[in-house]
């Protein structure tokens, strides 16, 4: 790095895992390189359109459903991005495909310049990265930058619980919490303007977030122009991703559930509440400084027992402790 000078036509092409805070980046950036991030670098590389699913949770599982209907419909695409392979490596294999359908962090979200998905979706925002981001508004800022290149030709898949600001895109909205969406929930079931579309017990899915993650894959792949009845065979068959809410063995009558992929207090939440019995909770891991008091009525009333481990294992059980009386 000590020996680059000033050069406008090289790039430095930054994997979501670099801060371009870190040293490493702006020693770069600081000689004039240009940094952007992997996907922006590949989509510059590619004339296939695509499909953007970012959130704080439920955008794994989203985008694998999102691809799956679009494959069963006879529209090629892979999930890439975030998820699975990287954004480059799909380009690279040249692939003969309609639309790339793509998760997307706010990390790589933080660098782009001309991305632009024509459906962008957004499942939800909840408090997570804030040993990345530098306060809560700067973490939301950046995800929402999957909105930023989008017309009026395009659509954005939205949370109606959630505020937006002004967005040129055509808006479509879901929610098994509200009223009033587009797609919506009523009596275990998905509606799409009244019209009841699938039952969650067809489906491998449950809990209401799963609904959710439904509806919202649903309605990216309608705004692709995939008709809903012929999304049908896939969601009765579609299997979820490991580690959420995984099903991992049953011993003595007792399910042992694996979500090791619930990594932040919205996650946990989620997946709590979606539990009909109470539960024993193994909870732990990073320290990603976040404010785990609000959970204490939650862990109370839906747990008999909980074992906190990890780095951050000590702080959760003084945390859930404090409330115990």
């Amino acid at each position: 790095l000590g020996v680059i000078e000033s050069q406008d036509d090289f790039n430095a092409v930054l994997s979501p895992g670099i801060d371009p805070a870190w040293p490493i980046a702006s020693r770069l950036t600081g000689r004039g390189i240009r940094a952007v991030g992997e996907v922006e670098f590949a989509l510059q590389n590619t004339g296939i359109p695509c499909i953007a699913i970012t959130g704080t949770n439920g955008k794994t599982t989203t985008t694998e459903l999102t691809a799956a209907i679009l494959n069963g419909a006879g529209v090629k695409t892979v999930p890439c991005g975030n998820y699975g392979v990287a954004m480059s490596s799909v380009v690279l294999e040249a692939a003969p495909l309609e639309v790339f359908t793509i998760e997307v962090s706010s990390f790589q979200l933080e660098l782009i310049e001309s991305f632009h998905p024509r459906v962008a979706v957004w499942m939800n925002f909840a408090p997570d990265h804030l040993d990345r981001h530098p306060s809560l508004e700067a973490y939301r800022q950046a995800k929402l930058r999957i909105f930023e290149n989008q017309t009026a030709r395009d659509t954005a898949v939205l949370n109606a619980a959630e505020d937006f600001p002004a967005l040129k895109a055509k808006r479509v909205t879901f929610s098994a919490w509200c009223g009033g969406a587009d797609f919506t929930w009523k009596e275990g079931a998905i509606h799409h303007e009244g019209k009841c579309l699938v039952e969650l017990s067809k489906t491998n899915l449950r809990g209401l977030h799963n609904a959710e993650n439904i509806m919202a894959a649903m309605a990216a792949c309608h705004a692709w122009g995939v008709p809903f009845d012929a999304m049908e065979e896939t969601l009765r068959t579609y299997h979820p991703p490991r580690h959420r809410c995984e099903l991992a063995g049953v011993v003595n009558g007792r399910e042992f559930i694996n979500d090791s992929k619930a990594t932040n207090i919205h996650a946990m939440e989620s997946a709590l509440r979606g539990m009909t019995s109470k539960v024993v909770l193994i909870a732990g891991g990073k320290d990603k400084h976040l404010d785990y008091g609000p959970l204490r009525p939650l862990i109370k009333a839906q747990t008999t027992h909980v074992f906190t481990i990890g780095e951050i294992g000590k702080a959760l059980a003084e945390c859930w402790a404090a409330d115990s009386e």
